[in-house]
């Protein structure tokens, strides 16, 4: 009783870790989301441990407990194969967008999470046998299922998504855990009644409808074959996909099934990627002696493989928090190994904090997806963040922020107008759905004509084209200062 109890308990917070990822990856990980998965959850562990207060008082024995558990782990074992039916369409539909990420929770985990949370309270009464210590017994079983919450938490973000590298493959090892549990409830009511040939018989039988279950949905689909896909795995951070397009011509990077993050042209990795990348090499142009580089965030490596091929002096650091994102770029976007480039796996804001090193250029360019579209962890958006930048950079450093909106946008103005209030000098530069931010410790800095000389003989058009339409004027005065206490960075993506 107390082992299925504990498993209970660890596969119930199991669950919920996955979720935020299965929600994630269609509708994006923004607060909102994130808040939805939780108050999901939160209502259906009410109705359960009322319900199975109930049911255990009307049905007191382990055939009621194994039936929860035994549901529960059903229920479990179609999420992702029912998350394939519901989620895509749920983000097609014309649904109101505040509530497609609460459809989608309330279809895939309310019911597994309802059984969960039945177990501890039919548990209780199984156990507490005398009135005079119902209140120890409940707070013993209370324990032991928190108990196993947490193991089941930490199991789940630090082991399982690690080690089977895919939130599905999680998610049915969860499913089968509480068909075991479900095994062990009976066999233990087996015992008491003394009929083990009839509960064994259906021991088997449940295993071997768990075994089936989880090999079928564990099959991958075929749609991977008909879209080229080279790679699809879950990181703890990231739904990555590597796909290939235009008779393999092309190969993208892409996270959370729909955001792309890099594009190389398979016969010239070193070559054009995505269009926003060419502004990188504007601060090249603004400091052209500028040697020792810093990208926080490395995606394809798309910026490194140019940086390395054109500029034979420019030694290079790229930081970025997925480790599996760095294996990608090796395997697929054919990122170098050279001593002019050293990767190493972190947060970019944890890296600038522990080490003493100084560039002369620092590139953030960290964003996932969500919802609204692009969007970049808030704490590298912070007037803090980006004084640390700036106790990293040599005499005259720039801090280059690929900002992934317009520059009329709310977030793009919030955060020129951070920049601002940390660096003397800061210019913005347009483009088509972006805005490039170079805040310069320079306190003369370069003039937009002269911007246009340097990059006149330079072999992308597009450079020349952003160069003219350099701004270095105020941001608006609406525009929120971004600060580790408050930096609403979804709400600006949503136009507020």
């Amino acid at each position: 009783m107390k082992v299925a109890v504990f498993l209970a308990g660890a596969a119930l917070m199991g669950l919920e870790v996955s979720a935020f990822r299965i929600v994630g990856r269609v509708f994006g990980t923004a607060l909102r989301e994130t808040t939805t998965v939780i108050a999901v959850f939160m209502a259906a562990m009410s109705i359960g441990y009322w319900g199975g207060g109930r049911i255990g008082d009307r049905w007191p024995s382990g055939r009621t407990l194994a039936t929860a558990l035994l549901g529960a782990s059903l229920a479990t074992a179609i999420v992702p194969w029912l998350d394939r039916i519901v989620s895509l369409r749920i983000s097609e539909s014309g649904t109101a967008i505040s509530f497609h990420a609460l459809i989608a929770s309330l279809s895939l985990f309310f019911v597994p999470t309802l059984l969960l949370s039945a177990v501890s309270p039919i548990a209780i009464r199984l156990v507490a046998t005398q009135t005079a210590h119902s209140g120890s017994t409940a707070g013993s079983i209370s324990a032991l299922s928190t108990i196993g919450s947490i193991a089941g938490t930490i199991a789940t973000a630090f082991v399982l998504l690690d080690w089977l590298q895919s939130i599905n493959r999680t998610v049915l090892v969860v499913a089968m855990t509480l068909f075991l549990t479900t095994l062990i409830v009976l066999a233990g009511e087996a015992e008491r009644r003394r009929r083990p040939v009839v509960f064994t018989m259906i021991a088997a039988a449940l295993a071997l409808v768990a075994y089936a279950g989880t090999a079928s949905l564990n099959a991958r689909a075929p749609h991977n074959a008909l879209q080229n896909v080279l790679f699809e795995r879950d990181s703890p951070y990231h739904h990555i996909m590597v796909r290939e397009h235009a008779r393999g011509r092309f190969r993208v990077l892409q996270f959370e099934l729909t955001a792309v993050q890099s594009s190389m042209l398979v016969r010239d990795p070193a070559g054009p990627g995505l269009a926003y990348i060419d502004v990188f090499h504007l601060a090249k142009v603004i400091r052209p002696e500028a040697k020792s580089l810093l990208m926080i965030g490395l995606g394809g490596g798309t910026a490194v493989k140019q940086f390395l091929r054109l500029y034979p002096d420019v030694t290079i650091d790229a930081v970025d928090i997925d480790p599996m994102v760095v294996e990608v770029a090796r395997k697929f976007f054919m990122l170098p190994e050279s001593n002019r480039l050293r990767v190493t796996v972190s947060d970019g804001r944890v890296f600038l904090k522990g080490t003493t090193k100084s560039w002369d250029v620092i590139f953030v360019d960290s964003y996932t997806s969500n919802r609204y579209g692009s969007t970049i962890p808030p704490h590298l958006v912070t007037r803090e963040f980006f004084v640390e930048a700036k106790r990293h950079l040599n005499p005259s450093g720039i801090v280059h922020f690929h900002c992934a909106t317009n520059i009329e946008a709310p977030m793009a103005q919030a955060v020129y107008r951070t920049l601002r209030d940390v660096f003397p000098t800061v210019i913005a530069v347009p483009g088509t759905g972006y805005t490039e931010l170079f805040a310069t410790t320079a306190l003369e800095p370069i003039s937009r004509e002269m911007l246009i000389a340097r990059t006149r003989p330079l072999p992308w058009a597009d450079l020349r084209v952003r160069s003219a339409a350099m701004t270095d004027r105020p941001p608006l005065p609406s525009a929120p200062l971004l600060t580790d206490d408050y930096a609403p960075v979804d709400t600006l993506l949503r136009g507020k």
